[in-house]
């Protein structure tokens, strides 16, 4: 190969780098594709076989394998199952001069991404090929990541539940924020209109409290006017010194004469739309806040005004008589129930033809959700992963995708369908499954596309095996479609339709009553037991 064949990547968009580990006997070829893959903006490293790259693997990280097959010592072919096994997770390009169709498939079957021949005489090409790789394992993190995070969200929320009291509140969010933001400083501030003042309530540096509370800083001073007068309830400061440099007050609880003090990001507390303060997070770094930590203090900014609210309520109602005890039963209970919000993480899934399926999809969501929780708290089938818990989360609203499907004319008939309307109906479970299972042929296991797949199919079957479309029979039917049957039902029943209007809640309960053989008893017993939960998740969507 001489250097006049090296082609840049004229590729449009954006470009991925990405750290490289070249993997072949031949040092020509190892020199060649190393000055090709510097000069087109990737870090590189070489290997002039299996076990040296190995070695590497065990030290460095990296974004993308690619390997000849034919080497001495550890192979190319050993060195990909060395690889599904131990770092299955890096892409694998296969590059070799010399390959069977059992290498091939050998290359595919232990993870391998792509398969390019040498010798090399399209590099545009083998440029595309990589950043095609790189996008993709991306695309594996970034969902692995929104997931992790979703999982972070409600482990906060949580935690913000079982606070006592702001203090406690504080120093719980001061630990768990830390996994998720960089911060040095954290500041909680009380914006009293009364006294026209912004109160210090709480502040820490490096886990450790540094200051008394209620340190104020009079309206007058000009250090929070860009706070005051943001537009943004979240937003960030990348000068914080700037900020405070014209005050009078005592800078302690930022610590301004540290020169290291360079960034903050500031999220606004509300409560019933009114300004209660802020949540100040300052860090040593500068520019060290993006768009992500922006979003993530977004979805938990409800939670933690209410959840300092509520420290704050009980933090008075402390010093009342006994004679206030109930008042703050009832309060506290009020408080509680206004926490209980839904987070979407994720984007729809299904487009709708009808204005009524939009709130399905959100209501099926939770009352899926709501069951099996239910279930896992309850021991039944075995132990209920928080894995399982998210993919009925994403997948239950695929449940009807086969419907884009059936014709309107029978889709929306504003009465009985006949019993040939009702065959085609029927055929929407089989449409729906094959619109999912035929495009995910390639994409190996997932958890989340195998439920989906389950839910689509089977949740018209029954527990007394007279369901459609496969007529299964009891626990031959997977656990997730029984889940989402009884939530279908239940949403159908009591919402209106081409065909009927809506039966009440109570009525619905008795109705589903009286089909026992259609549902798995031992979810049925839970939805029973727990029917009030359902019907608040129903009128939250009314």
């Amino acid at each position: 190969m001489s250097e006049c064949n090296l082609k840049e990547n004229d590729e449009s968009g954006v470009f991925l780098p990405g750290h490289i580990l070249l993997v072949d006997d031949e040092a020509l070829i190892r020199k060649t594709l190393q000055r090709f893959f510097v000069k087109n903006g990737y870090t590189v490293d070489t290997a002039e076989n299996g076990i040296e790259a190995l070695k590497k693997l065990e030290v460095n990280i990296y974004d993308l394998v690619i390997t000849d097959l034919k080497m001495p010592g550890l192979d190319g072919r050993e060195l990909l199952k060395a690889m599904a096994e131990r770092f299955g997770g890096i892409p694998r390009i296969v590059l070799t001069a010399i390959g069977s169709n059992e290498d091939i498939l050998l290359a595919l079957k232990t993870g391998a991404y792509d398969f390019i021949s040498k010798p090399i005489v399209d590099f545009a090409f083998l440029n595309y090929t990589i950043q095609r790789a790189l996008e993709r394992k991306k695309l594996t993190e970034d969902r692995i990541q929104a997931l992790a995070q979703l999982e972070k969200v409600n482990d906060i929320l949580s935690m913000i539940n079982r606070g006592l009291d702001s203090e406690e509140i504080f120093k719980m969010l001061n630990v768990s924020l830390r996994s998720i933001i960089p911060f040095n400083k954290m500041v909680l501030i009380r914006d009293n209109i009364i006294t026209s003042t912004f109160e210090i309530r709480l502040a820490a540096s490096d886990l450790k409290m540094v200051m008394q509370p209620h340190h104020e800083i009079p309206y007058s001073s000009p250090a929070f006017d860009v706070i005051r007068n943001s537009s943004e309830d979240i937003f960030i400061i990348n000068n914080i010194s700037d900020m405070f440099a014209n005050t009078s007050f005592s800078s302690e609880f930022i610590d301004l004469d540290d020169k290291g003090v360079s960034s903050a990001i500031t999220m606004t507390l509300k409560i019933s739309d009114k300004r209660w303060g802020y949540l100040m997070l300052v860090s040593e770094l500068s520019s060290v806040y993006r768009e992500e930590h922006v979003t993530f203090l977004r979805l938990i900014a409800g939670q933690v005004s209410l959840g300092i609210q509520r420290g704050e309520l009980l933090a008075e109602l402390e010093v009342h008589t006994k004679h206030l005890e109930q008042l703050v039963k009832v309060r506290t209970y009020e408080v509680l129930k206004t926490q209980k919000t839904t987070i979407f993480a994720l984007s729809r899934l299904a487009e709708t033809r009808d204005n009524e399926t939009g709130d399905h999809l959100y209501r099926m969501r939770s009352y899926c959700i709501l069951l099996s929780q239910l279930l896992k708290y309850s021991g039944r089938y075995g132990r209920v992963e928080n894995q399982y818990l998210r993919d009925i989360y994403d997948s239950s609203i695929l449940h009807d995708i086969g419907k884009v499907g059936i014709p309107d004319n029978i889709l929306l008939k504003p009465g009985p369908l006949t019993p040939e309307e009702f065959e085609v109906m029927k055929t929407h479970t089989v449409i729906g499954y094959n619109a999912i299972n035929d495009p995910s042929q390639d994409m190996g296991a997932d958890s989340f596309l195998d439920m989906a797949k389950d839910i689509i199919l089977y949740h018209h079957e029954r527990w007394d095996g007279k369901g459609y479309p496969k007529k299964l029979m009891g626990e031959e039917i997977p656990l997730s479609a029984r889940i989402v049957s009884i939530s279908d039902v239940y949403d159908a029943l009591t919402t209106k339709r081409p065909y009927k209007e809506p039966f009440s809640h109570e009525k619905t309960i008795e109705m589903m009553k009286s089909e026992e053989g259609k549902y798995d008893p031992m979810l049925l017993k839970l939805f029973i037991e727990n029917n009030s939960d359902f019907d608040r998740i129903r009128r939250q969507y009314l």
